[in-house]
């Protein structure tokens, strides 16, 4: 249905060889032969293996990203995005036509934006800053060059034309004078567990069941839309809803710091206290925390976790000076990691058990040197898992 989607891929006789993260935290890599609601299967030279879903975080299959076709880009509630050839949406109703003429029809109210205007990265910057800001009212977008600008309104019919309301009256606007969309933000219901599914176009999909046989993926959207999608259009599944929790996506119960000379010192999330990635050993992490000494972090975790996982070093990108780092980890006050941790050494993986635990607490502290200078800890992949 999709095959026109991500035109000039190039064709694969073989299942898709992928990587696969487990809760555990080890990772496997074979080839995908078979998804189910419950199990994969993985085989590995003449080696099958069939993997519970439930200790399974991610699959990954990395693949060359391609061009995104030309039409609306569509971004629902629930943080889908779709590439689209077209958009029509009535008083309800809202119905998406993909490339390949496959159409998803579902409420209205599921949509939070639709981009018409070519992508730049200023430009880009621009509607990822409108789309984040709280309003009260609907936003008609338009472009002035490189700026965009918009008017706080009622977005009505889209077509051919759009229907948009200021001020009580009705406006008829050209659809080639329109930027964008953008609808406030709605209570709808965020659907449990979803799966999120990336496209080698950067599209994803916030799916409630996918499954895999005979070199295609099924996936199924809210409201049972069902698509079908070549192996070779799928770069990642992700798995781990319900299952892990990052520490940088939750706010600590309660946090302790000591001003250095009276500046603030905020941990950092996502990346480290250099304002760039997390760097541990050559590798990069997309996930964790920036902590510098004299702080305190505690979460309340209230036993729904078996283990803490991270890895845990000075970053790669800090200066190699004679300093160092003390980290120290507790739960329930009970300790069950403590090291200092020094530039340019190997970091520490940390794989805590805290199976019961009420409280999770974080410790970070000067090293034996008791100096401030190029003590930028990252605590990289931290994650609660069940």
């Amino acid at each position: 249905m999709l095959s026109l989607l991500l035109a000039g891929w190039l064709a694969f006789a073989a299942p898709p060889a992928l990587e696969v993260d487990m809760l555990s935290g080890e990772r496997l890599q074979g080839e995908l032969v078979e998804l189910t609601e419950t199990q994969l299967v993985l085989k590995s030279g003449t080696d099958s293996r069939a993997i519970p879903l439930a200790q399974v975080l991610e699959l990954r299959q990395p693949r060359p990203p391609v061009p995104i076709p030309k039409g609306p880009r569509v971004e629902l509630t629930d943080g889908t995005r779709l590439a689209c050839r077209d958009v029509t949406v009535t008083r309800d109703k809202a119905v998406l036509v993909l490339h390949g003429e496959t159409e998803i029809p579902l409420p209205a109210n599921r949509l939070a934006s639709i981009r018409l205007g070519e992508s730049t990265p200023a430009l880009d910057d621009a509607w990822k800053e409108l789309a984040a800001r709280e309003s009260k009212s609907d936003l008609l977008v338009i472009r002035k060059e490189d700026v965009l600008d918009f008017v706080p309104g009622v977005i009505g019919e889209f077509g051919e034309k759009l229907s948009f309301l200021v001020d009580q009256e009705e406006l008829p606007v050209a659809r080639e004078k329109v930027y964008g969309l953008i609808y406030r933000r709605r209570n709808t219901p965020a659907a449990k567990n979803t799966l999120s599914v990336g496209l080698a176009t950067g599209d994803q999909l916030k799916a409630t069941e996918v499954l895999y046989a005979e070199e295609t993926f099924r996936v199924k959207l809210a409201g049972n839309t069902e698509l079908r999608l070549p192996a070779e259009q799928v770069v990642s599944l992700d798995l781990s809803a319900g299952k892990v929790k990052y520490l940088s996506t939750l706010e600590p119960r309660e946090v302790t710091q000591v001003p250095f000379f009276d500046l603030p010192r905020e941990v950092e999330r996502d990346r480290s206290l250099l304002g760039t990635p997390l760097t541990l050993g050559g590798r990069v992490y997309a996930r964790g925390l920036g902590i510098f000494p004299q702080t305190r972090l505690k979460y309340r975790v209230a036993g729904e976790y078996s283990r803490f996982r991270a890895v845990a070093g000075i970053d790669d990108l800090a200066p190699r000076l004679k300093t160092s780092v003390k980290l120290q980890v507790l739960a329930d006050k009970r300790s069950l990691f403590e090291a200092e941790l020094a530039p340019g050494e190997a970091p520490k993986v940390l794989d805590l058990d805290i199976a019961g635990a009420r409280d999770l607490e974080i410790l970070v502290d000067f090293g034996a040197d008791q100096l401030n200078i190029g003590d930028f800890l990252d605590l990289a992949d931290a994650k609660l898992t069940r």
